[in-house]
């Protein structure tokens, strides 16, 4: 199958009435602004951005109609629903931070389980609604820390309260599918992608490595790695969301044939360790040091692979950037925003780049 899911994007979504969940957030301000680029209709419903966040960078509100709530509050969510009409939904949502979810259970489970449902519920009321894609974890797999590399159909469970409640949330939501969306009555696409560690500009979370390694080159002090010989498959945010995109159009099309589960992530040269992630930085910062960092009260795994076989074989979807390429791209990010440009436009250019890069004849913004 040609790889062609770039072009076959552009012209599908171009129009289409889009809801993103959670858009304030990391992944849903670069969700946004890639959907503006795309010409869809969007509205997003999230909580307010965080300071000095990547969604008060690009002024996001210039980019989707936002409106700002929270997924427990449901007569809220269900009247936005209902007035904007969406086609397509991307649910990125959720309280995601493995250390801050180990610390406030009770909260992770009500934004990640109850949430989901309460927009699963104001989603079945909505008969415009063609395709749901639920975003969940490469952590909810049951690792046993071995090196392996984990497929779709491996057993899930989780040993924390994030990936725990990630996995919750898959159940509930693949038994809405089959109680609710996919009946004699109604036929709605709804898939889960599994996604991996992603790089992109901006992002603020200090718990993630490379948030971490440049607020020390901000602030000249040695960077704090917990585990440098941890490995982790790492991708670039445009490959995870046009990875997401591609998911959603196929749900869109035949919904039955595709609704599933799907890993999103890099190929196997994207597994690197915490250490070779470091030291490929290093190179654009010479003066960046490492010191040895304080572990996590819940445990980390040695090690996590994702196997993306199943969606090369069966979308037209494949990564575009290798590991060495994302991480350049956030070193030019970085650069570029020290040296004075604004955020909002290196975010767009960063965008353009990526579809351009891969299919010549989009036209000038």
């Amino acid at each position: 199958m040609l790889k062609n899911a770039i072009p076959n994007n552009l012209s599908f979504y171009r129009g289409k009435r889009i809801l993103v969940t959670g858009h304030t957030g990391f992944k849903g301000s670069w969700l946004t602004v890639l959907l503006k680029f795309l010409e869809t209709q969007t509205t997003g419903y999230a909580l307010a951005p965080e300071p000095g966040s990547l969604y008060e960078k690009i002024n996001g509100d210039q980019w989707i109609h936002s409106v700002i709530g929270d997924l427990l509050d449901t007569k809220k969510l269900e009247q936005t629903i209902c007035e904007f009409q969406p086609e397509i939904v991307f649910h990125l949502a959720a309280f995601c931070f493995v250390k801050e979810c180990f610390e406030n259970p009770v909260k992770t489970y009500q934004t990640n389980v109850t949430g989901t449902l309460h927009l699963l519920e104001a989603l079945r009321k909505c008969s415009s609604v063609k395709s749901i894609l639920l975003v969940s974890t490469d952590k909810v797999y049951r690792n046993k820390g071995d090196g392996a590399i984990y497929q779709e159909n491996d057993p899930i469970g989780g040993q924390c309260p994030y990936s725990s409640s990630k996995s919750c949330m898959e159940i509930l939501a693949q038994d809405y599918r089959r109680s609710y969306f996919q009946t004699q009555d109604c036929c709605v696409g709804l898939s889960i992608a599994r996604a991996s560690n992603v790089l992109g500009g901006r992002d603020q979370t200090q718990s993630r490595l490379i948030p971490s390694i440049l607020h020390s080159l901000d602030h000249h002090l040695p960077v704090s790695i917990r585990h440098p010989e941890q490995t982790r498959p790492w991708q670039s945010v445009l490959d995870a969301l046009n990875g997401y995109l591609t998911i959603a159009r196929y749900t869109y099309q035949k919904p039955l044939l595709y609704s599933d589960i799907w890993n999103i992530g890099p190929t196997k040269d994207g597994i690197r360790s915490v250490g070779w992630v470091f030291q490929t930085i290093q190179k654009s910062f010479q003066d960046l040091k490492s010191t040895e960092g304080t572990s996590f009260v819940v445990a980390e795994s040695k090690t996590l692979g994702l196997d993306i076989q199943k969606s090369l074989t069966n979308l037209d979807w494949e990564p575009q950037l290798s590991c060495e390429e994302t991480i350049q791209q956030v070193v030019d990010f970085y650069k570029r925003q020290q040296a004075g440009e604004s955020v909002d436009k290196i975010c767009w250019e960063q965008v353009k780049k990526y579809f351009k890069k891969n299919y010549e004849t989009i036209s000038e913004k």
